[in-house]
């Protein structure tokens, strides 16, 4: 795999033995990343645009089986960077 096609980081996790296919995490989600065909009990949601997730998880609070997990890539869990410079303060 070259540099230039990474893989990308899928963060919402999908238990295929318990998603009852309820619809709810395409309905809630903000940034219309998945996506489920209503009423469709036959396939998974998709996520559809995972390099766009914004780690809110909505999808995973609203599942009524607990079927949807968030998962956090590397390295926004070690992050190193000191919160004013994330936040792009200037102190004086």
């Amino acid at each position: 795999m070259s540099d230039s096609k990474q893989k990308v980081h899928n963060p919402i996790q999908i238990n295929t033995e318990t998603c009852i296919r309820c619809d709810f995490c395409d309905w809630i989600c903000p940034g219309d990343l998945i996506y489920h065909e209503d009423g469709n009990k036959e396939h998974l949601p998709v996520v559809a645009y995972p390099d766009e997730c914004w780690f809110c998880g909505l999808c995973q609070k609203i599942c009524p089986v607990d079927a949807i997990t968030i998962i956090f890539p590397e390295q926004m869990i070690n992050n190193k960077t000191d919160v004013t410079t994330l936040l792009g303060k200037v102190v004086e």
